[in-house]
This record gives structure tokens, sequence and C-alpha cells, in this order.
């Protein structure tokens, strides 16, 4: 079991490169905090990149206001159909790889689409064109050999903006959003802004919030990246770091695929 050497605060190797980790993202680290063995499943290279009904009715939400900005003369129902276009295209990629799908929450998200284009498109065309979307952005810490890379999915000059699609708003900005945020506001020095498109039943609007104390939240950032290069340190096996953990498969964040490979690389079966 071979362990990177730590001298006067400093590994000798780099954790990182030893499990082909070439750089975090505010996804992973969130997925770190909330879940470390479900990460450690990831970092020994099992990928369900399919996503849930819900995450493709997000992208495809994105998709539709992406669209309108750079496309003025779409109207609202080419902007709906292209939003269900981009749904379907993921639900059988899914299903053409075998992936168990919950029709019922599928049909149910696909269903969804037409509210959620509808309060969110207006909103944005009053925004106008951003200066870019789906930036890249990188942002290092001296410390950390590997870079934080993310995509924005909005910026004008000095706003970073995120679009999040729920049916639940929540009553104060959840920690994970917020250090999202606080990656991209510091590595665009921007102020970082959240636009929940929030449909229920009864209502259909654009709650719109400020993520606060950003350096309180990227220290957290900070310290679950020193955490990552300590854990991936312990081993260049990613089996042997496996064994410190027992993961809880009830947990909702876990797919089906991936329970099935947790329970191989930790051992449950």
């Amino acid at each position: 079991m071979a362990r990177c050497r730590l001298v006067k605060g400093r590994y000798m190797n780099n954790p990182f490169d030893a499990h082909n980790v070439t750089h975090l993202s505010a996804s992973s680290i969130n997925e770190f905090i909330a879940n470390p063995a479900r990460w450690i499943l990831h970092v020994s290279g099992f990928r369900d990149n399919f996503g849930s009904p819900a995450m493709w009715r997000g992208i495809a939400v994105e998709d539709a206001i992406y669209k309108k900005l750079y496309d003025r003369n779409a109207n609202m129902n080419d902007l709906i159909n292209f939003a269900g276009a981009q749904f379907d295209d993921r639900f059988e990629s899914a299903q053409s790889d075998g992936i168990e799908v919950n029709l019922a929450k599928a049909k149910t998200e696909r269903d969804s689409l037409k509210d959620f284009v509808e309060a969110g498109v207006p909103v944005f065309e009053k925004l106008g064109q951003p200066t870019a979307n789906q930036k890249k952005i990188k942002l290092e810490f001296e410390e950390i050999p590997v870079p934080i890379i993310g995509y924005i999915d909005l910026y004008y000059d000095g706003v970073v903006r995120d679009i999040k699609t729920t049916a639940r708003l929540p009553s104060k900005m959840p920690d994970s959003i917020s250090r999202q945020l606080s990656i991209y506001s510091a590595a665009l020095e921007a102020m970082p802004i959240v636009d929940y498109i929030y449909v229920t039943k009864t209502k259909k609007e654009v709650v719109t919030r400020t993520v606060d104390d950003t350096e309180g939240h990227l220290k957290v950032v900070r310290r679950a990246a020193n955490a990552m290069m300590d854990l991936l340190a312990y081993s260049s096996d990613i089996s042997q770091i496996a064994r410190l953990f027992v993961p809880d498969l009830d947990d909702w964040r876990w797919s089906n695929n991936e329970r099935e490979e947790a329970r191989k690389l930790f051992r449950m079966n």
C-alpha cells in the first residue's frame, strides 16, 4: 500500500495525480462533503453520466433560455419544443444504454417543461444578451496541486448568475449552492446571484437571491479540498481507501447503477 509522504507540511508526491484526478469542481467538493463514499466511487473511475429526470429538466430549461438570448426571433412554442427535444435526447440515451429510468418521474418532469420555460424566458430576456454563457472558470489555491474548474451559466459585467429550476423553493440558500457560487465569484471577481425558476401547481416565478459570505464559504471549499487531498494520500490504491468507509446506500444521491458498483468497491456483497 503506497502512501504519499508528508514533509514540512507538503506532500512529496501529488496525491491527486496518483488517482488520475486532474481537477476538482464545485460538484465534486459538495459531493465529498455530503457523501464522501460516493465521491470515492467516482474517483475509482465509475461514472453514471446520464443524470436524472430532474437534472434533464434543468438542462433543457437552461438550453431554451440560452437559445432565446441568442435568437430573439425564437417564439415561446419554439423554445418549449426545443426544451422537449433536449430532454428527450437524454432520456433516449439513458434507455438505449440500459439505464433504469423512473418512467413516471420522467413523464412528470417532461410535462413540467412548458411551465418552467414560460416562467424563465421572459425574465432572462429582459436582462439582455450576457457577456458570456457556459464560460469555463478556474480557481487555484497555493497548497492544492490541482485547480477547481467549472462552467458558469451566465456572466454579465461584474455579475455571475446561476439558474436553478425547482418545485420547492428553499427558505435559505443551501450551503452547497453558496459554495458553488462563491467559487465562481472568486474566479471572476463578480457578484454571485442565483435565479430560482420556481414552478408549482399554483405558482410560476423567478426568485433571485444574492449569495452572502463568499469568504466564509471559500474557507469551507479550501478545507474540503485539503481533506480530499489528505484522504487520497492514504494510499494510491482506491480500494484501500474504500476500506475506511461504510457507505449508506439508502442515501437518495446514489443511482441504482452506483449502488451496484459501490457494493463491489466497498465489499458489501
